[in-house]
């Protein structure tokens, strides 16, 4: 069966006789330079192809299974262009914080989510929201996935052994303002990130937590000691993409009063009018149309880092952050169903909101 993920979610487009399938991967395996003879391994390749006058290149994993090889391609289309910094998601108040996050000249800045949850996008916006003539901008990614003007951007490549730490290490010789690391996947990596935030670089990189507070115990878990990360580390970003309602069918109605208290509302407070999916053919009768990100920043001060170096538990950092107006993802995403772009259903199938219950 072939499926695309759209929005998030699969969806079968269409259904054939498995008889067809190996010559289908065969030929993906060729034009993605794969060894067409190697069905029992893991590979990787890429496709770049040129599509109505659009140059769009396509990630290709293949991955051995007891039905045979399953192959996805990931689309990366170069014409999407860069998301201007005030167009990612952040109202005026997270804006202006991250804003200041990025202003500082040397740190660490991460952005954290799973995979598919908008970190390039981010990470890439902010990039390109501080890229001028007079820094050396420096990436080093797994692999690059939009090329950006001025930017100096390379692949890791483990035939050459360059990987994250190595290719950090190196980068430090090349005479950079910022660097972005694709990801803190281990001991040595986060040690370079770090050695370069202390010899004044900014330094912007990638964690795969659940929430922008689970960095802390994360990059302990790695290895990183609590008074390296305090005075270290700028901010943190934790976000999830979440579908947008239908323009065209969304249906408006009263929320009930289990509805109101995930609002965060008063009993006797007026109930807004909240949306909820239907279904056109603007939408293909699935109710969602495009997606959005919800975000929470965590800006750290030296309060919290006076916490993170004494390894105060998550809760007390979050109790510290909140008296500071630290927002949680569930807080910005019922911000989003207050404005009517999505539905409380859709908050909870990304967000945990039983903590409100």
């Amino acid at each position: 069966r072939i499926r695309y993920r759209i929005d998030g979610l699969l969806r079968q487009i269409r259904a054939l006789h498995k008889s067809y399938w190996p010559a289908m991967a065969v030929r993906i395996k060729v034009v993605s330079n794969m060894n067409i003879a190697e069905t029992r391994a893991p590979q990787d390749g890429r496709i770049s192809l040129n599509i109505s006058g659009r140059l769009v290149d396509f990630r290709v994993s293949a991955q051995p299974t007891i039905h045979g090889e399953n192959v996805v391609l990931r689309i990366l289309d170069r014409q999407k262009g860069i998301v201007p910094l005030d167009q990612i998601g952040l109202d005026d108040s997270q804006l202006d914080q991250l804003k200041l996050m990025i202003a500082r000249p040397e740190g660490i800045v991460l952005v954290t989510g799973p995979t598919g949850s908008g970190k390039t996008t981010t990470l890439y916006s902010m990039l390109n929201h501080i890229n001028e003539e007079g820094i050396n901008i420096m990436t080093l990614e797994d692999p690059v996935e939009y090329p950006m003007s001025m930017i100096r951007q390379t692949s890791v490549a483990e035939a050459a052994k360059l990987d994250f730490a190595n290719g950090v290490r190196s980068m430090m010789r090349q005479d950079p303002d910022v660097i972005l690391v694709g990801e803190i996947r281990d001991a040595d990596t986060a040690e370079m990130a770090f050695r370069a935030a202390m010899t004044g670089h900014q330094v912007y990189s990638t964690l795969h937590t659940n929430s922008a507070i689970g960095v802390v115990p994360r990059l302990l878990d790695i290895g990183v000691l609590p008074d390296i990360m305090a005075g270290n580390i700028i901010g943190v970003i934790a976000q999830r993409l979440v579908r947008k309602l239908c323009p065209h069918c969304k249906k408006p109605y009263q929320p009930e009063p289990h509805e109101t208290r995930l609002l965060g509302l008063a009993s006797d407070a007026p109930a807004p009018t909240l949306y909820r999916a239907s279904g056109c053919e603007h939408c293909e009768y699935q109710g969602y149309r495009g997606r959005q990100a919800i975000m929470e920043l965590l800006r750290l001060d030296a309060d919290l880092d006076e916490l993170i170096a004494r390894r105060a538990t998550m809760r007390d950092i979050k109790q510290a952050a909140l008296a500071k107006g630290f927002r949680s993802l569930a807080e910005d995403g019922l911000r989003r169903v207050r404005e009517g772009t999505t539905s409380l259903e859709e908050i909870g199938r990304v967000v945990d909101l039983t903590e409100r219950m």
